[in-house]
């Protein structure tokens, strides 16, 4: 194998590269170098290898790269590949796929499932200048964009675990699916996802909230907390008395952006409707509502359900039953809240003795030998959120899985 063009090392956080490819002959990676000298690019990284050795290299970057290129040749099942590798791509990476067939049928199902190119070789520099933009960072003649999943979180009322399962879940994302996650919690007092996460919050949901008419990219990535590899935070903790108002489509810009740079965008929404609230639901592809086994919470589960579904944009919304302390008796059975819903409710959480109170107050993850029931739970939620139920990878977008499942 031919060594790689050196990639210029950039500060932790950044791009390792901003294009990368993988091809599988000497010809074609030739022709990308002298294509990379033509175009002075600085940040790079071009090598001999096949996709899965793109993948073990995508893996263990902390950025992904904005334009990536990939050699199909050898690959059996083009469309299952190319899922393996959305896994460890960021949603806004630009897809250049590289083969030998001039087949309109593979071309038309690679554009599809959000590729935004398709070329045959020989590769020519010619050709590739045709192709990459490099001055604005994409592919000429984009054909279609993916963006990340937006999601959120609500609850009945106080204390029923809406934070609990929402950090639980954006843990497992990040951690165990190597999904890029952010947390955006819309309680601009101070909820507590901040504290479950071990970090202190720098108010930069205001932040971008009141500068939303001149946000880009970088701003917003300044804002962010994290102290891990994959899950970012953007929260508040204004003092008790402030109440802000923000103005229209604020929250719906920055959630532009964020899709742009991660798979999920998890949103801790409070039980009070406010403006704010009302724009969360309506920028969310998917609304989990969480109750506990009370009437009053399964009268506000029916109320909260309905309000939601019969807005305009109606998201996909589903019915999480927490059990969040420990009495046994006197409470709503299952089958009766199914009953006032209409509805199955989607899964119940069970009681956690003191697990989940102990990591909460050290702002870790729980363990998983002790509260084995709660990760069990927290990854079936996943499992259904990602469609790892009907396929054993998750796609790269959700018409990949259809192409999977028939193939």
């Amino acid at each position: 194998m031919s060594p790689a063009i050196p990639v210029t090392v950039k500060p932790s956080g950044a791009r390792v590269a901003d294009f990368v490819a993988f091809v599988a002959d000497k010809e074609t990676e030739q022709v990308l170098r002298r294509y990379v000298l033509d175009q002075a690019l600085p940040h790079v990284h071009v090598a001999i290898g096949s996709i899965d050795e793109a993948i073990a290299y995508l893996a263990k970057v902390e950025r992904s790269p904005l334009l990536l290129m990939i050699d199909l040749h050898g690959s059996a099942m083009p469309l299952s590949d190319l899922m393996r590798l959305s896994e460890v791509c960021e949603p806004s990476v630009q897809v250049v796929a590289l083969g030998e067939r001039n087949d309109v049928g593979l071309y038309r199902s690679l554009l599809k499932i959000g590729l935004r190119d398709y070329l045959v070789k020989p590769l020519t520099v010619e050709l590739l200048t045709r192709t990459f933009d490099f001055s604005e960072g994409r592919v000429r003649d984009v054909s279609s964009s993916r963006t990340g999943k937006i999601i959120t979180f609500t609850g009945t009322r106080g204390g029923v675990g809406v934070t609990t399962l929402a950090v639980g879940l954006a843990r497992h994302l990040s951690g165990r699916t190597h999904r890029r996650v952010v947390y955006v919690d819309l309680d601009l007092q101070g909820g507590g996802a901040s504290s479950m996460l071990g970090l202190k919050s720098n108010d930069g949901l205001v932040d971008v909230l009141e500068n939303a008419h001149r946000l880009d990219p970088q701003y917003v990535e300044r804002t962010l907390m994290s102290n891990q590899s994959r899950l970012f935070m953007l929260s508040a903790e204004l003092d008790i008395n402030k109440h802000p108002e923000f103005a229209a489509q604020s929250l719906t810009r920055v959630l532009e952006l964020l899709s742009n740079s991660f798979h999920y965008v998890l949103m801790d929404a409070p039980r009070t409707v406010t403006p704010l609230i009302e724009e969360a639901f309506d920028r969310s592809a998917r609304v989990y509502v969480v109750t506990d086994r009370t009437v009053h919470s399964t009268r506000q589960a029916v109320r909260l359900m309905k309000h939601i579904e019969q807005r305009d944009h109606n998201p996909q919304t589903s019915v999480l039953v927490n059990n969040p302390n420990g009495a046994v008796a006197g409470k709503v059975d299952v089958s009766d809240l199914d009953a006032a819903l209409g509805r199955n409710t989607l899964q119940e959480f069970r009681f956690e003795q003191k697990s989940l109170m102990i990591a909460e107050n050290l702002g870790e993850n729980p363990k998983e030998a002790a509260a084995s029931q709660f990760h069990h739970s927290i990854t079936t939620l996943a499992n259904d959120l990602t469609g790892q139920r009907t396929a054993k990878s998750v796609g790269w977008m959700d018409k990949l899985k259809g192409k999977v499942k028939r193939s």
